[in-house]
């Protein structure tokens, strides 16, 4: 069965089939071939979207339309260009600064990159940025917004391993600043090296006039992590408000949405859950495959066979993940490589916090990195280079999430902090 898996999954993705697609395909085939009932597969598919967890994919979509539609991303990048768009590189550490904020409106890289790629790098452009760098730090600002919650990829890795969904949220906090930090640190080192210009310096008084602008977005992550942080919600819950408030400040507050828009908004939210349920319906077959083949099993022995310490595990884990995000989308690479390497982390008694954090950040670079670098294919785009050149321009910032990667792995307690605050 696993070869008919392999082959199946591969044949079908060179003909340019869509991932989820391949896998519940080549799946069914690997069952039919192994003499399992069809029947059962069935079951299992309609049993693993039947999750009380996974009912926060679609509201917190929902809620991440709705907050787009009512163009409040414009609000939050002046936000950021007025309280730090004076220094060097200044748009394009506001665009950073923006994504981090964002991050808890969308939980999708791709959306961010769009969204904010709209906005951000014309005037980048316009002021004498380099249209690859408009694009390499644009694309390397939304990986932010699958570490910050709520994240869409944190809720597959709950739902494939079991760990609590508001304990990996809260744990993104921490890793996502860092990865702003380091970014901006970036953007500022080649912003002084190309002579990039600074933006205009903003009063106090201009600061506070664009956060109140600006208050209903930034409200937005706040009411989501507030609520799981201290118990007040469940993240399906929470997900549920997101889209109440979403609504409420579209429609009375900035008065952008009307209710002739929100048949629109609801089916385009609905295809982005329906990509994302049917990965998981074809991720349920595949652990069926697996479990029975003992792949997990074997891939331990592998592993342990190597080594035993945990610290050298996951570099050799994060090794992997940065193949398979050059490779696959980022929520695929969960589905796959997650169930084969649980088992792996657990004999070695590695925190399962630290080991999501681990696997959502070190599979984020693939948003960035060709071939399919999803985010980076957006906005290379958008600013009208060729991917080569923006492949040469993200490598510093690719660079600086490995770093945050590696020292997630070597100090745990980056990632482990907060979520032990919660007991």
């Amino acid at each position: 069965m696993t070869a008919t898996l392999l082959v199946g999954f591969v044949v079908l993705l060179l003909i340019n089939m869509p991932v989820s697609f391949a896998l519940a395909i080549a799946s069914f085939l690997a069952i039919t071939y192994g003499g399992i009932p069809a029947a059962l597969v069935a079951q299992r598919m309609t049993a693993a979207m039947d999750s009380f967890i996974l009912l926060a994919v679609p509201f917190f979509l929902l809620a991440g339309h709705l907050m787009a539609r009512s163009g409040i991303a414009r609000d939050i990048i002046d936000f950021a260009n007025a309280a730090i768009g004076w220094a060097r590189g200044g748009l394009a550490q506001a665009g950073i600064g923006a994504g981090t904020l964002m991050g808890g409106m969308t939980g999708s890289a791709v959306a961010e990159a769009s969204s904010a790629g709209g906005i951000m790098i014309p005037p980048m452009k316009e002021k004498g940025y380099d249209g690859a760098f408009c694009a390499a730090v644009t694309a390397a600002a939304s990986t932010i917004s699958v570490v910050i919650p709520p994240s869409i990829p944190m809720i597959i890795f709950c739902v494939v391993t079991g760990v609590s969904v508001s304990k990996l949220f809260v744990a993104g906090l921490i890793p996502g600043l860092l990865i702003a930090a380091a970014l901006m640190l970036t953007a500022w080192a080649i912003s002084v090296l190309r002579g990039y210009p600074r933006g205009p310096r903003t009063s106090p008084r201009q600061i506070l006039a664009a956060a109140r602008a600006s208050f209903w977005g930034l409200m937005m992550p706040l009411v989501i992590i507030g609520s799981i942080r201290y118990g007040i919600a469940t993240p399906t819950e929470a997900s549920v408000v997101a889209v109440v408030y979403g609504l409420l400040v579209g429609m009375f507050v900035y008065r952008t949405i009307r209710l002739a828009d929100l048949p629109q908004i609801v089916l385009e939210s609905c295809v982005t859950t329906g990509v994302v349920m049917l990965m998981i319906a074809a991720a349920s077959l595949y652990g069926l495959i697996i479990t029975r083949e003992q792949i997990p099993q074997e891939a331990a022995r592998l592993i342990l066979a190597l080594t035993s310490d945990p610290t050298f595990v996951l570099l050799l884990i994060f090794a992997v993940y940065l193949v398979a995000g050059m490779l696959l989308d980022l929520g695929a690479s969960i589905i796959i490589l997650v169930p084969v390497l649980w088992p792996v982390t657990q004999s070695l008694q590695i925190d399962p916090i630290q080991f999501g954090i681990v696997t959502v950040v070190g599979l984020a670079v693939g948003l960035v990195t060709p071939p399919v670098g999803a985010s980076l294919f957006v906005t290379c785009g958008i600013a009208r280079c060729n991917l080569v050149q923006g492949t040469v321009a993200v490598m510093p910032f690719v660079l600086a999430l490995i770093a945050i990667v590696l020292a997630i792995i070597f100090f745990p307690g980056i990632a482990t902090w907060l979520p032990s605050r919660m007991d």
